[in-house]
């Protein structure tokens, strides 16, 4: 009489575990189609971004050919940081006629990352044949990850035939002419840093492990903890001996704001910095940042920053050419 309810007993729990098995089967195999279908959906989509990759080259080789071709020399190339989906923000600053934004002197391009998608690489393609004027940087977008250091980089690369590169924020309108020729007075064999320069503010404890964490997470920024000084990353300009002795440095893996960073590498290459002091400028409208940088336009601003609307880079482009 007490067998019967054990062996139902087992046999329950028999074709429980064979139920069990199965589903644990069945998931297992669900698993591995799934890895299997994202290692060839990675696949394919790697193969498509190195295709953009070669597209970009080409078109870059092509401006190379362009801008440098003839034997040309020139000043300052103008790098004005975007991202393939600031189509009318580069359009703004390429209707800027009055402002010569190409000359004899200097040329200017937009600089962006390479293209992940097909979408930024219709962009992107369809601008470069149109203008002639998009960089694509090997790395892929991103911010405070080296797209600073691939920029000079890979300008020197590209445009041998420059004395001078600028990095130049996409909410920052200037004056060429007038910047180019204060940039060509500097003119050195010596590595030479152009730009706004400024003190750091000193960070005490325990604020610097606040700051830190603000501004880097987990990541170090120890290293901002002895900078003094630094130039403002609205536009800043290195010459070629700069630019080459930060290449033979290498990559440092420091984190922490790009533009700082770039100071830091011209510290320790013993670069000469050039103050721009208030020819560099933040706009008298902008309502973020740095606001005891705000001045009125004159005829002594050579940068202004914080355009933060199209209109207003479009009227401060005007007012910079004008005066």
């Amino acid at each position: 009489m007490t067998c019967g309810p054990h062996f139902a007993a087992l046999d329950a729990l028999d074709r429980f575990e064979r139920k069990c098995g199965l589903r644990v089967v069945a998931t297992l195999c669900i698993f591995a189609v799934t890895v299997f279908c994202v290692f060839l959906w990675k696949t394919g989509d790697e193969k498509l971004v190195q295709s953009y990759a070669t597209d970009a080259a080409g078109y870059n080789k092509a401006m190379a050919s362009r801008l440098c071709g003839s034997g040309r020399r020139a000043v300052v190339l103008y790098g004005v940081f975007s991202t393939a989906d600031k189509v009318l923000w580069r359009n703004a600053t390429r209707q800027q006629a009055q402002c010569h934004l190409n000359s004899e002197m200097h040329s200017t391009v937009f600089v962006v990352g390479a293209a992940r998608s097909e979408r930024e690489h219709h962009i992107l393609r369809t601008e470069a044949a149109m203008y002639g004027d998009i960089f694509t940087l090997s790395c892929t977008e991103n911010m405070n990850r080296g797209k600073s250091y691939t920029y000079f980089k890979e300008a020197l690369e590209y445009f041998p035939c420059f004395n001078f590169y600028a990095k130049v924020d996409d909410d920052t309108a200037w004056v060429p002419a007038r910047l180019s020729k204060f940039i060509q007075s500097e003119t050195r064999s010596t590595p030479v840093m152009i730009g706004r320069h400024e003190s750091f503010p000193t960070i005490h404890e325990p604020f610097f492990w606040i700051e830190r964490f603000i501004r880097g997470g987990l990541r170090d920024i120890s290293w901002t903890r002895h900078m003094e000084d630094y130039c403002a990353g609205m536009l800043y300009v290195l010459n070629t001996a700069a630019v080459r002795m930060w290449v033979a440095l290498g990559t440092i893996d420091v984190s922490g704001d790009e533009d700082m960073r770039t100071f830091y590498y011209m510290k320790k290459i013993g670069a000469q910095v050039v103050n721009t002091h208030r020819a560099f400028h933040d706009h008298m409208r902008q309502t973020a940042g740095v606001t005891e940088w705000c001045e009125n336009i004159t005829n002594t601003s050579l940068a202004v920053h914080g355009c933060k609307a199209i209109d207003l880079l479009t009227e401060t482009f005007a007012s910079l050419c004008r005066v």
